[in-house]
């Protein structure tokens, strides 16, 4: 069975979207732990680190008993960088974060799993990249597109901020939303979760992933919101027993 963690605010179309391709979703519960914006996005309360995804003590409660699913050491705080401890942006067999602030129970399953470690200031690294494949990605923020490139990673470097939304309690926030969490890998596909043209004006985005042959799914004349991304793993039951094997796939 698959399935997406994602942003319980997500809008309808988008959640019928995933099941259509045959996700089961699984919700981030809205937290008053950390600012509205950000109250359940799905990269500050869990992070896949490899074949385990770690999710913060609070959601972990909420969260379906699988084999999976780790429950992580520390909880989220609301200033920040203390709400930054779950938000490691893995590419390839890189992690990139400022781990001194990282969930220990994350930095333990990232050396098991057999990742490089980057350190960099910029702790809101998972919101800032978007991953396309394990060799490219998209970004915004201009010292992760230096690490990125240093790492042999090709990079499309924004250097127009893309009018991306965050969520309030009511409506739009004045802040704006990050690439990373606007987007993400499914398969052959890009899920945008809003209509790319709207952040997208010279098709830069779209060569960048179509160059890569693969698909973009989007949604025409909605505003691309910011959720957090979202989180694919795969569950496979092999036989009637209760033995069961996870595989992750971005």
């Amino acid at each position: 069975m698959k399935y997406v963690i994602i942003d319980e605010r997500m809008r309808n179309i988008e959640k019928d979207k995933l099941k259509e391709l045959g996700y089961t979703l699984i919700e981030i519960k809205q937290s008053e732990e950390v600012y509205p914006e950000i109250s359940s996005h799905v990269d500050i309360f869990a992070c896949k680190t490899g074949d385990k995804i770690v999710i913060e003590p609070t959601q972990y409660v909420y969260m379906p008993k699988l084999e999976c699913f780790e429950q992580g050491i520390d909880n989220v705080e609301a200033e920040y960088p203390f709400d930054i401890k779950y938000n490691v942006c893995t590419i390839g067999k890189k992690a990139i974060h400022n781990f001194k602030y990282t969930d220990k129970k994350i930095q333990q399953e990232l050396i098991k799993s057999g990742y490089e470690l980057i350190q960099t200031t910029q702790g809101y690294t998972n919101c800032s990249v978007a991953v396309i494949d394990d060799k490219s990605a998209i970004v915004t923020d201009e010292g992760l597109y230096k690490i990125l490139e240093n790492q042999n990673i090709d990079v499309l470097f924004l250097k127009d901020e893309p009018d991306i939304k965050l969520l309030r309690t009511m409506g739009y926030s004045n802040k704006n939303g990050f690439v990373g969490g606007a987007m993400a890998r499914l398969e052959d596909n890009v899920i945008v979760f809003g209509e790319l043209n709207k952040i997208d004006r010279k098709n830069k985005i779209r060569k960048f992933i179509e160059k890569r042959n693969l698909n973009i799914i989007d949604f025409e004349g909605l505003d691309v919101i910011d959720y957090g991304g979202i989180i694919e793993f795969e569950e496979e039951n092999l036989n009637a027993s209760s033995n069961k094997i996870y595989k992750n796939k971005r």
